[in-house]
Order: C-alpha cells, then structure tokens, then sequence
C-alpha cells in the first residue's frame, strides 16, 4: 500500500513540474509589453 502512495505522490511532482515549465515557456513566448507595444488603440484610449 505504501509503494502506491509513493508512485501517487511521485506521479503528482512529475506533473507539477512539467506543467510549471509548460506554463513557464507560454508566458515567456507571449510577450505582454510587445503586445502593448503593437496594439496602439489600446493604449491610446481617451476616456
């Protein structure tokens, strides 16, 4: 029962860390200050 426990546990670390990096490499791929950079209606709104 403990080997279980272990491979579940294990199971769950393995996919934190590659969805943290799968999530890392996106955000690093959308460039959110270019973005804005790029999208001048949006940042030239007046109110």
């Amino acid at each position: 029962m403990g080997y279980l426990w272990v491979m579940t546990i294990g199971f769950v670390i393995c996919l934190g860390l590659v969805g943290g990096t799968l999530l890392y490499f996106i955000s690093t791929a959308f460039n959110l200050k270019d973005a804005s950079r790029i999208d001048l209606l949006d940042t030239k709104r007046e109110k």
